[in-house]
């Protein structure tokens, strides 16, 4: 990895015990983790608003013709799902890449 001095020194500063590739996975698993969450934060705002599962939502768009907030929705739910499935991933190989 050919990193800048600055950030080897701060890697080495805050990840003492780990070499700066060790380090840098530490942070993406990190992110990767904040981004899950805020996924499953999404999902569970539109589960309150609307009442019900995802599914059950998605069919009932599909069989409608919604208004343009709930369209919206349908599709900012949908992105928060597959993001959960890809930061779940994402988590298992940044975990997974380690061993």
């Amino acid at each position: 990895m050919n990193l800048t001095p600055t950030i080897e020194t701060s890697a080495r500063r805050l990840f003492p015990h780990q070499s700066p590739e060790q380090a840098f996975a530490e942070l993406l698993l990190e992110r990767a983790q904040k981004k899950l969450i805020q996924y499953q934060a999404a999902i569970r705002l539109f589960q309150t608003k609307y009442g019900q599962d995802f599914e059950v939502f998605r069919k009932h768009v599909i069989s409608t013709e919604p208004s343009l907030e709930v369209e919206q929705d349908y599709f900012d739910w949908e992105l928060a799902m597959t993001g959960v499935a890809d930061m779940r991933a994402e988590i298992v190989r940044l975990k997974n890449s380690g061993r």
